[in-house]
Formats: structure tokens, C-alpha cells, sequence
């Protein structure tokens, strides 16, 4: 009788078709003793990595795209989302976090820059080379710090927008800058699609409205609380297209800075309901900021109920509603509670030198 650590390697010989030699190859099952007698016990496998095999872009929708997986038919259980909304709440205290610690550097620079300016030890920075530069870095200055950091979320989007031009890099733009719920990577998707747009048009009137709206409401907020809104609503937005796509069983991956924009979108007509707005191609026909964020939310509501598929409505929803709970409640709750994370940066910091 063979020995228990011998039947756990039990091998099965095939032979060769070509030279009639045997080789060795180990057995999908294999017995175990249990006392009571023998008996046959399958090899389990583990499951292997979702692993994207197809993908294709609809022409019908800026946003929508099909993604085949290995591994396609399997239903997304609700339990999956409970590490997004993890990551969605540690993420939005973390943005919230950066941008108090980066204004209290902002205003401890200028602090120092004024002391030293007055002890003879401030020194401007010398012109810029050339007439075409210096005009440039006079426009670049004469911009406010929230349409500075517009300019540079505008630059991510391009960059990544170029990205999806290489076509040897589509797989690792799927995974990594589209988010879905069935995809094997799940958190930071909901960070980086907020920056990706596969189509040229989605690009320009995502980055169009951004560069119209976002000064507006970057005076009230500042450019470090505008910041710290703008991603923090992007990831909420993902984790609201996670819950209705888990709801639906239907998984294909969204990107677009959509969600985000919605929420600077929302907290501009929430700020100030009474301004006019009107639509680029119609510049005739004006309505107030108040009627549009009513018709907006409508009409994303009734795209969620309705199950459309053009754009990833229960985003866009979500980006909306974010913008208008962060003015009317957020601020006051989240941005006028920093003080303690400012003095434990004091802390950390120590005494600046002089």
C-alpha cells in the first residue's frame, strides 16, 4: 500500500504519439487516507485576474465603451463596493487634508516673502528671455490661482487624451483610466478617469465648460478648496456609476471629467441662482443659472430611471449633487473644521527660518 505523502503525488504516464517515450505529468486528482477509506478529491484552481480581452468604442456615445473580459459572464456581487466607498471617504479627507496643508504653505510664503522684502533680502526674478515668453509669463500672472490650477487639470486631460491615441497603450488605459465596477483594478480608476476623455469632442466641451465655470465659483472656494471639491466630487461621481452598474449588471467602463465638471457645474448655480447663462451656440437665448441646475438635475434623474445610455447619467447625478451640498453644507462642515489638521502641520513643520 502506498504511503500518504506518496498518493499526494500521484503521476499518470502518457505516452507520446511521435517516439513512443513516456512522459510525466501530474494528476487533476489525487487521493487523500482518510481512515475510512479512499477517495477522490478535485484539484481546485485559483481563479485567475480579469484580464481585458476586447474592447470597443460605440459611436454613438462619447463616454460608453464595451470591454471583454476572460472572465465576462460573472455577476458583480454588492460586497464589491464597499472597498470604493472606503476609498472614496479616505480620499475625499486626504484632498481636503492636502489642500488645507497647501494653504497654510501658501500663506506661510507669503509671510516670509513680505518679512525679508522689508529687511532688503527680496530679490525679484529676473525677466524672462525673449518678447514672446515675456508676454506669455505676463498673461500666465495675470491669471487667479483657481484658473491656474484649471489650466493645469485642462494639461492632465490633454496629456491623457494623447495617451489614448498610442494604440499599443489601450489595454493599460482600460484598466487604469476607465472605471467599472467588473475591472480587477477598482479604486484608483475612480481618481484617474476623471481626467480621461477617449473622444476629441468629449475633451473640448468637458474642458470648454471647466474653463467657463470654474473661475466663478474659485472665488468663493480659492484655489486650494476648489481643488480639493473637484477631485473629491469626481470619485463620488465613480462610486454613484459603481452602485447603478452593480444594481443593472451592466458593467462597461466610464470615463470623463463629466462628473467632476457637473459638480463645479452645480455649485456655480447653487452660489449664484440668479446669473444668466446661455449655450454656445445659441448666445440669444439666455435663462438663469437657478433653471438650469433644475433642468439639469431632471434630466439626469430621468436618464438614471430610464436606464439611457449616452452618458453615465447616475455620474453626471451624482457630480450635480455633490456641487450643491458642498455650498450650501460642505463648506461650512468640512473647510471651517481644518483648523486642526493646520495646527498639527504647524507642528509638524516647526519654525520657519528666516
Amino acid at each position: 500500500m502506498m504511503s500518504t505523502s506518496s498518493m499526494f503525488r500521484v503521476l499518470l504516464r502518457k505516452s507520446c504519439g511521435k517516439c513512443g517515450s513516456f512522459q510525466v505529468q501530474p494528476c487533476r486528482y489525487f487521493k487523500r487516507d482518510t481512515g475510512d477509506g479512499a477517495r477522490m478529491v478535485k484539484n481546485v484552481k485559483p481563479a485567475k485576474a480579469k484580464k481585458i480581452v476586447d474592447a470597443k468604442f460605440e459611436k454613438g456615445s462619447l463616454e460608453k465603451f464595451e470591454v471583454r473580459y476572460d472572465s465576462n459572464d460573472v455577476k458583480v456581487p454588492y460586497r464589491t463596493l464597499v472597498k470604493p466607498f472606503a476609498f472614496a471617504c479616505m480620499f475625499t479627507g486626504c484632498s481636503f487634508a492636502g489642500a488645507a496643508i497647501w494653504q497654510y504653505e501658501g500663506m506661510r510664503a507669503k509671510v516670509l516673502e513680505k518679512f525679508t522684502s522689508q529687511i532688503g533680502r527680496y530679490q525679484r526674478y529676473p525677466a524672462k528671455a525673449g518678447e514672446f515668453r515675456q508676454k506669455i509669463n505676463q498673461w500666465f500672472q495675470s491669471l487667479s490661482g483657481t484658473e491656474k490650477v484649471t489650466l493645469g487639470i485642462i494639461a492632465a486631460n490633454i496629456a491623457v487624451f494623447a495617451c489614448w491615441r498610442i494604440p499599443s497603450m489601450q489595454f493599460f488605459m482600460i484598466k487604469w483610466f476607465s472605471a467599472s465596477p467588473a475591472s480587477s483594478a477598482l479604486c484608483l480608476p475612480m481618481v484617474l478617469s476623471t481626467f480621461s476623455q477617449y473622444s476629441f469632442w468629449h475633451l473640448a466641451i468637458n474642458m470648454y465648460v471647466l474653463w467657463s465655470f470654474a473661475p466663478s465659483i474659485g472665488i468663493t472656494l480659492g484655489k486650494e478648496q476648489f481643488i480639493a471639491m473637484y477631485l473629491s466630487s469626481g470619485v463620488w461621481a465613480s462610486f454613484a456609476s459603481y452602485v447603478l452598474k452593480v444594481a443593472t449588471c451592466k458593467y462597461h467602463p466610464s470615463l470623463g471629467a463629466s462628473g467632476a465638471i457637473m459638480a463645479v457645474l452645480g455649485a456655480v448655480c447653487t452660489q449664484f441662482p440668479d446669473s444668466r447663462l446661455a449655450i454656445v451656440f445659441l448666445p440669444f437665448f439666455t435663462f438663469s443659472a437657478g433653471i438650469a441646475l433644475k433642468f439639469l438635475i431632471g434630466l439626469e434623474s430621468a436618464g438614471v430611471v430610464l436606464g439611457w445610455q449616452f452618458f453615465d447619467h447616475a455620474a453626471h447625478l451624482a457630480g450635480l449633487l455633490t456641487g450643491c451640498y458642498y455650498v450650501t453644507y460642505g463648506h461650512k462642515h468640512i473647510w471651517q473644521n481644518r483648523e486642526p489638521v493646520m495646527k498639527l502641520w504647524h507642528k509638524y513643520r516647526g519654525p520657519s527660518e528666516a
